[in-house]
């Protein structure tokens, strides 16, 4: 096995055992030769057997793990890359299940072009069982990668994402890493993002580096997300204010009047009662089982208050 690989695949997790295992598992039948091939997992802060488990697993590749306190997805992407070999980085999030050509793909892709970031394809897998949050952000989701395939660049901020990202190295060094300010969930690929585009970095879309998404979140996970984002949102504007137009912080009054007034009365209650978030958390849990045709504009709606709420909770 060659000592020094050509590619790094950083894996940062937090308490997702089963789903790393799958990963692994997924990497261990890739088309690319397995001694070009090193993979890094970032445990950050797992309790429940991932270190353990990357420790005892069988491979055709080299495989390495990193623990540290839980200090964020952006620290422990920036542990994973200090810690490479490869010249190119190749970044996978922990509930991606990598097709068998992913980092051909990927290495195939800057071969042309060192100064490229490429997006691999992320599609969630929908089964006619999956529950109907699942369902919402599946089809919304998918719908998006597919425009993204079709014109093969990202341009707009809003369509970066590091799931399945990968970048030369010495772009990475050049630049500067993930800005681990960034404690929650949310924000630091976009802030990322801004800082490549402004040197110069050109970013594409790859749906040959394509690793199936399993989205397993529940609709109270989806709403802490939502409020992290409405934090971290606040965080990445006062680092680039000039990134603002293109955020979602943007598009406050973008809304029907009624909803405005409504999401504004919502917000205010919440400052005096702070059982709200948990009430609507229920009242949507409730509608799931219910189903009404009407389900994916209440996601929306409720949606947009919890990114909201998390806004005003970072004091903006």
């Amino acid at each position: 096995m060659s000592l020094e690989p050509a590619i790094s695949v950083i894996v940062p997790t937090y308490q997702r055992c089963a789903s790393v295992e799958r990963l692994l598992l997924a990497l261990n039948h890739q088309t690319m030769l397995a001694e070009k091939v090193e993979v890094i997992v970032v445990i950050d802060g797992s309790v429940d057997g991932t270190r353990e488990m990357v420790e005892h697993f069988q491979t055709n590749f080299k495989l390495r793990t990193i623990w540290q306190k839980n200090q964020g997805r952006a620290a422990a992407c920036n542990r994973g890359i200090g810690a490479a070999q490869g010249d190119l980085i190749v970044i996978l999030d922990d509930d991606m299940e990598p097709s068998p050509q992913l980092l051909e793909a990927h290495w195939i892709a800057h071969q042309a072009n060192l100064r490229l970031g490429v997006l691999g394809a992320v599609p969630i897998r929908l089964e006619p069982t999956s529950p109907p949050v699942m369902q919402f952000i599946g089809a919304k989701f998918n719908q998006h990668l597919e425009k993204l395939a079709q014109s093969g660049n990202i341009t707009h901020l809003r369509d970066f994402y590091t799931g399945n990202f990968s970048i030369q190295r010495m772009v990475l060094m050049e630049v500067g890493l993930f800005d681990d300010r960034f404690k929650v969930y949310g924000n630091e690929d976009l802030e990322l993002s801004w800082r490549l585009r402004q040197a110069g970095i050109q970013l594409v879309y790859c749906a040959e580096a394509s690793a199936t998404q399993h989205y397993e979140k529940d609709y109270a996970a989806l709403a802490r997300d939502n409020i992290a984002k409405g934090k971290t949102s606040i965080i990445l504007a006062k680092l680039h204010p000039e990134v603002v137009p293109e955020i979602k912080l943007s598009t406050y009054s973008q809304e029907t009047l009624k909803w405005r007034l409504l999401r504004s009365c919502l917000l205010t209650l919440s400052q005096f009662w702070k059982s709200i978030p948990y009430i609507i958390i229920r009242f949507m849990t409730w509608m799931e089982k219910r189903r009404p045709a009407h389900l994916p504009l209440y996601y929306r709606l409720s949606l947009d208050y919890f990114y909201w709420l998390g806004v005003r909770n970072a004091g903006a």
